[in-house]
């Protein structure tokens, strides 16, 4: 902690004219306040509702409470506590708190020999800026906030007319026209001049009026020139004085580095006329003379080289060239695939060639770049290995030193990839209409910017504006916000213009983000800062050299500047004679040195390749037993320290570095989600796979668990798409507007083929498989063991029943009530409870047995569970149906019909009724007329009638085959320009729009349809146990397999994950059982006493 009463106290004293009868501490909304402090180079800082300041925790539960000074400021009206301390530039020492109390009176209705002081204000304390500086692990960011820079407009005052009053009888403008540049200040800081009959527009700069907390920063038109009488006053954003008693005085290194970055300021030397002297100029030469014309010569057509058989060979590379160039010429012509792959892409200079004899052909491997995307080495590729030896290398000897070659094996793999089915007019009109009319359609949104390469979503970009003369971004600009719209927004801009626009947003306004410019210039390559320097130019017109010169001071300057040259070597040989000087001049120059010589480090980290930087690591450990890291944090602090350290990170692991930021983003509390944001976008498509596997190492968790703890709703589904990677959720072009458009792009033939491949390639696999070996008498033995006597073994119980399948558990049921006169499901019921009480009933049941048994419990007693209804008779095929109707006539010797009949009513009841007669038409094959048919009755029963005919609806969801219904569904979407679903959820309500929705839903994907029910169950506050418990014991033997991978798709996180987030202990380790993510234990645990323990509700 630092030392109290170090530094001298603050003094807080109001910025005003002498008012005879009215106390020192009585102003008004326009007085300003001003701290300062006699100790030279100190942070101030203050709070505005009479708590301590706390410079090391600045906010509380999200809202910031102590604010860094910066400036003269405002107070809001009502009684104000102000308390202020200052604390040494190396956060050790800190002054004592300074307390003032004013009170603050509105503008006019402050008068002499008032002292009314009864002020109770309920104004919320919002924070001081927009984003503000966080200052984590208790060390003191240096430099100004980078929260200083969002700027905010300013709100219109609500207070009355100002009156003339003794305090303010020389201020004739409101505070609004505070910034005008007309303003004339006397010497006292009073404004002289009258109010300009037409406001003056607000100056678009650097500065903006923030409210916070009860006090309004005045920084248009700089601080109140009296308070540079005070030497010792701290003041932001002043021009310079002459007076100045600290004058910056620049050293001879920085003297010459900054000349040397601006040539055309350098003073020119005697000794440089001297040598511009000594230059003879070179003798003028005769001009030759003129050629005479030659003949116009006519040069043949191009022609296609012909095809040969074999090549010329015997040294002719050229000959060979043309070969292989005339056959794969004729291969595209003739392969209709290869051709429309290869024609699509545009394509880079060459990078890589190899050629290869495989004995029986010759293997020709040709890499291609991609245009603004820098090239990574694959050794699978170019034949890089992992070495046995300890740096990973290959060593060479000659006679001077020992060299030793790059032979690392780099592998970075990005989440997202190319997507295969890219349309750039399709997505555009996706996007068109999820942002047109009404409402805004974000999952629409996010299945297409989270699934395409940068380069797709540059072309979607263009397509748009030429397809509807508008620049999307600004169309998400208006459609979106928050840290969604900022993410939308980064996908959108090419890698380096992304770069460029976070640098100008870190540099721009008051303050600078130096952790941007870190993140940024210390972990691109040449090619990338080349780029984005370019960029940066062209967008802003502005040099990112001079920006960064002009916000940045010291070392850390220097240290941009340098990575800013983008002149790091970028050979991959290692000197190791070089290697261990460098490591010894970077232990002289900082451990074995008293001080630092920080230009060393400087030299080496900024200028020599990662190969070489490597190698200085290892020796620079030996020579002094130290890690580099260490020396640096021992040696450096600040923004300088944490470049360094990027840098030796990002050289050891550039995945490990980022890994590491991420963690940083959502730990404790609150997020940051700027650099969440960041780094999601930029390292989506080169290495997040490589990130993620770092994360976890690192955390024990991972990534996609903490994104999908920490953030929510869309911000959440777009960066967890960009984390999970894959293919684009199949619902996307399965349902809603995304199947609209893809239907209306599609031929006939193209549809009927999407229709059979749907239909024919259906798969299901279950997680639950049959035991091998399987004993019934032995398993009934270890159930019988495991709850006799006090206590019950559940974990005995579940590697019985979690680990057979249905008809190995009913033929353990038998064997149990032959060998010991007992009902299996009577006994577990008795020793159980919860949520593994209704796991295990249904595990000892027949798939009929416990449909039947749902459907009754649905029925029976008060009221209708109608959702259980649903998700058994409208799931179930025909065959399904039947058995459960003749189970449910053996157990309650009753017709279910019958009971579903005298409990439902309606449209509801008829839909029940005719999906229980189980004569859906269940062939393969489809007409595509009948479809068109069937879908113009739809829409005539529904968007073209006036009011709906639900039966219509009726006949055809219930009677038409599977395969039918998906043509129809096409077609319906061709004529009305609307889907099935979207029109059931406009023309019906209630249990009806459930059943039929699950009707048309599971025809589409039932493995879709159940993710959703089992995410349902699980999701907000509770467990809905019946629901999860139902799904899981009916779908684990079917096509478990198939919903855990939708969950996946559809919800970026496992349904384990879920599982074991939502319930625990032995109901969670069956239930994870069931879905194929729990083992069986070897041997019985120990038993629980009855009683103790109580899952679910």
């Amino acid at each position: 902690m630092p030392s109290a009463g170090a530094v001298c106290p603050p003094l807080i004293v109001p910025i005003r004219k002498q008012v005879i009868g009215v106390p020192t501490n009585r102003i008004d909304t326009t007085t300003l306040i001003e701290i300062s402090t006699e100790t030279p180079d100190c942070k101030l800082y203050f709070t505005s509702d009479g708590a301590k300041p706390t410079p090391f925790q600045r906010k509380v539960g999200g809202r910031e409470v102590t604010f860094r000074y910066i400036g003269p400021f405002t107070l809001k009206a009502g009684k104000r506590t102000l308390k202020a301390v200052a604390v040494s530039r190396d956060g050790i020492r800190e002054s004592d708190v300074m307390t003032k109390q004013f009170v603050v009176e509105d503008v006019g209705q402050l008068k002499p020999g008032d002292t009314t002081t009864d002020y109770d204000t309920t104004d919320d304390y919002t924070s001081f800026f927009e984003t503000s500086d966080l200052d984590t692990d208790n060390t003191l960011k240096s430099g100004t906030s980078s929260a200083c820079k969002t700027k905010k407009k300013p709100k219109k005052s609500k207070s009355p007319t100002r009156s003339k009053s003794p305090l303010r009888s020389s201020l004739r403008r409101s505070p609004k026209e505070a910034w005008a540049s007309s303003l004339q200040f006397d010497g006292t800081g009073a404004v002289d001049g009258h109010q300009s009959p037409q406001p003056q527009q607000i100056p678009d700069g650097p500065f903006n009026p923030t409210n916070y907390s009860g006090t309004q920063i005045n920084v248009w038109g700089g601080a109140w020139p009296g308070m540079n009488a005070n030497q010792s006053g701290v003041a932001f954003g002043v021009p310079a004085v002459p007076n100045n008693p600290y004058p910056t005085q620049m050293g001879y290194l920085t003297e010459n580095m900054i000349q040397g970055c601006n040539p055309e300021n350098r003073h020119v030397t005697v000794g440089d006329i001297r040598k511009m002297m000594d230059k003879k100029p070179k003798a003028v030469e005769a001009p030759p003379p003129a050629p005479e014309p030659q003949k116009a010569i006519e040069y043949p057509a191009y022609k296609d080289p012909p095809i040969e058989a074999v090549s010329p060979g015997k040294g002719d590379f050229k000959g060979n060239i043309l070969h292989v160039y005339a056959h794969m010429l004729e291969h595209a012509k003739n392969n209709k695939d290869f051709r429309l792959k290869i024609a699509e892409p545009k394509i880079g200079r060459m990078l890589e060639a190899t050629f290869e004899d495989e004995g029986d052909g010759y293997r020709i491997s040709v890499v291609m770049g991609k245009p603004g995307i820098p090239h990574r080495i694959d050794s699978r590729r170019v034949g890089y290995f992992r070495d046995d030896s300890d740096d990973g290398c290959d060593y060479r000897y000659n006679n001077t030193a020992c060299i030793n070659v790059n032979k690392i094996e780099i592998k970075v793999e990005g989440t997202i990839k190319p997507y295969d089915k890219f349309n750039a007019e399709q997505d555009a009109e996706v996007l068109r209409g999820a942002m047109k009319g009404l409402g805004t359609d974000e999952d629409a949104i996010t299945n297409v910017l989270a699934y395409r390469s940068n380069l797709q979503r540059q072309e979607v970009r263009s397509t748009f504006k030429t397809m509807y003369g508008k620049d999307l971004i600004k169309e998400l600009e208006s459609e979106l916000s928050g840290h969604y719209l900022d993410t939308c927004k980064g996908l959108m801009m090419a890698p380096a213009e992304y770069d460029a626009y976070q640098l100008r947003k870190a540099i721009k306004g008051l303050g600078t983000d130096e952790d941007v410019l870190i993140e940024i210039l210390c972990t691109r390559s040449n090619a990338q800062i080349k780029e984005i320097i370019k960029i940066y130019k062209e967008k802003f017109n502005k040099s990112l050299e001079k920006d960064i010169i002009g916000d940045t001071s010291g070392h850390f300057k220097r240290i941009l500047v340098s990575l800013v040259q983008a002149n790091r070597s970028d050979s991959t040989e290692v000197d190791r004679n070089k290697a261990r000087q460098d490591a010894r001049a970077l232990l002289d120059a900082g451990e074995a040195k008293w001080g630092t010589d920080e230009s060393r480090f400087n030299v080496i980290l900024a200028s020599r390749s990662y190969p070489q930087l490597r190698a200085t690591f290892e020796e620079y450990q030996k020579v002094s037993k130290k890690d580099i890291e260490e020396t640096l944090k021992s040696e450096m602090s600040g923004d300088l320290l944490s470049g360094m350290k990027t840098i030796v990170r990002c050289v050891r692991n550039k995945a490990g570095h980022f890994a590491r930021q991420l963690q940083k983003t959502m730990k404790g509390l609150g997020t940051d989600d700027d650099t969440l944001v960041r780094i999601c976008v930029s390292r989506c498509e080169i290495d997040m796979v490589q990130i993620k596997e770092e994360f976890q190492k690192l955390t024990g968790q991972t990534l996609e668990q903490f994104v999908a703890d920490d953030i929510t709703g869309d911000y959440r589904n777009i960066i967890l798409s960009l984390v999970t990677g894959g293919p684009p959720p199949q619902t996307a072009t399965r349902s809603g507007k995304g199947f609209v458009e893809a239907v209306k792009h599609k031929t006939e033939e193209e549809l009927d083929e999407e229709v059979r491949m749907e239909t024919e390639n259906i798969k299901e696999d279950p997680t639950l498989l049959p035991a091998e070996n399987f004993n019934a008498e032995s398993d009934a033995e270890v159930l019988r063991k495991a709850m006799k006597g006090l206590g019950t073994d559940e974990d005995a119980i579940i590697d019985v029943l979690g680990f057979r399948s249905n008809e190995q558990r009913v033929e353990i049921s038998k064997t149990f009530k032959t060998m010991f006169g007992k009902d299996l499901i009577k006994e577990l019921e008795g020793e159980l409870s919860g949520g593994i009480k209704v796991l295990a009933r249904g595990l000892c049941m027949s798939p009929a047995d416990f449909d039947a048994m749902n459907l009754h419990k649905a029925i029976s007693g008060l009221g209708t569970d109608e959702e259980v209804l649903v998700e058994v008779i409208c799931t179930r095929s025909n065959e399904q149906i039947k058995n459960f109707k003749a189970a449910y006539k053996t157990l309650y010797n009753k017709e279910l019909e019958e009971d579903v009949v005298g409990d439902t009513s309606g449209n509801f009841q008829r839909l029940l009724v005719g999906l229980l007669q189980g004569n859906r038409d269940e062939s393969k094959e489809f007409d595509r007329n009948k479809a068109k048919q069937d879908a113009q009755a739809l829409h005539e029963a529904g968007e073209k009638k006036w009011g709906t005919d639900e039966s219509r609806f009726n006949v055809i969801l219930i009677s038409r085959s599977y395969a039918q219904l998906r043509a129809t569904f096409q077609e319906y979407a061709k004529l009305a320009n609307k889907d099935i679903e979207d029109t059931l959820k406009s023309e019906m309500s209630g249990d009806l729009l459930k059943g039929f929705l699950a009707v048309v839903r599971c025809i589409r994907s039932k493995a879709a349809h159940f993710a959703k029910e089992l995410y349902k169950s699980m999701k907000g506050l509770g467990t809905d146990d019946d629901r999860l418990c139902r799904i899981l014991v009916s779908r684990c033997e079917v096509d478990m397999v198939q919903i855990k991978e939708e969950f996946q798709r559809e919800f970026k996180q496992t349904l384990g994950m879920f599982i074991a987030d939502d319930v625990s202990g032995d109901y969670k380790r069956l239930s994870l059982a069931l879905i194929g993510e729990e083992k069986p234990k070897s041997a019985g645990g120990q038993k629980k006493k009855k009683g103790k323990i109580c899952y679910g509700p």
